[in-house]
């Protein structure tokens, strides 16, 4: 009788611990599979926002208005996820299902995708909350919605943006957009002054930073940061080279 009480004890509690990593693995496989379709939209997103910088007026504003539409689109699927994942797994869904950094990556996107939107449509680049239009299913109208991203993905996210300003700088240079690149230049110059202080933090090699301080969040960020100093340093010469500064 002894032995029987004893096995039903353990039993339930494997059970239990049974349905725990069932849900466990069920919710990382479906944000695992809504992740793809999050860079999907974002990379296409800011491809358009790049293209529509050196298009005419006509295909400008139509790329522009496509990039915002999937720009929604890949918000819309993490703020869905983050609904799903907390109704299905639970509130701790975030501290147990991922890490941080890794979670951090498609909001880390949609920030880049938001911010090199904004700064090609001449607005203010978005906070850590960002605002968006979202469609819910079987709706034909859009409402307004709300995704906030963590501090970590938001930086990264504005470092992936100045990358991208490169970018549109020399891809809009052959069309002699004198005032333009002189905007978006000013822009980039001015959004990395703000980033650059975050150098103090390690890369992930620094093993006796990391080691004191407990702390894997600031993985290749000073790395990040000295990219986008060359990249900005590029461009100035550039548009130097060019006349346009």
């Amino acid at each position: 009788m002894l032995i029987k009480m004893v096995s039903k004890n353990y039993k339930s509690e494997l059970d239990d611990v049974f349905d725990k990593f069932k849900k466990f693995a069920d919710a990382n496989q479906y944000y695992r599979q809504e992740k793809d379709k999050i860079e999907s939209a974002t990379r296409t997103s800011i491809n358009q926002t790049v293209s529509a910088s050196s298009a005419s007026d006509e295909k400008r504003q139509e790329l522009l208005s496509d990039a915002r539409e999937n720009a929604d689109k890949a918000a819309s699927i993490l703020l869905r996820v983050h609904h799903r994942l907390i109704n299905d797994y639970g509130r701790f869904w975030r501290q147990d299902i991922i890490t941080h950094q890794f979670f951090s990556i498609p909001e880390q996107e949609i920030v880049e995708a938001f911010s090199v939107l904004a700064a090609v449509n001449e607005a203010s680049i978005p906070t850590s909350t960002i605002h968006f239009r979202m469609r819910e299913p079987g709706e034909f109208e859009r409402s307004e919605a709300t995704l906030t991203v963590s501090g970590e993905a938001y930086v990264f996210g504005l470092l992936d943006c100045v990358g991208e300003l490169s970018r549109i700088i020399q891809d809009s240079l052959k069309n002699n957009q004198t005032e333009f690149l002189k905007r978006i230049f000013k822009q980039m110059e001015e959004l990395y002054a703000k980033l650059e202080r975050f150098k103090e933090f390690p890369n992930r090699t620094d093993q006796k930073y990391l080691e004191t301080h407990k702390t894997k969040n600031f993985a290749h960020l000073k790395s990040r940061i000295d990219t986008c100093a060359g990249q900005v340093h590029r461009c100035k010469q550039l548009l130097r080279d060019s006349g346009v500064l």
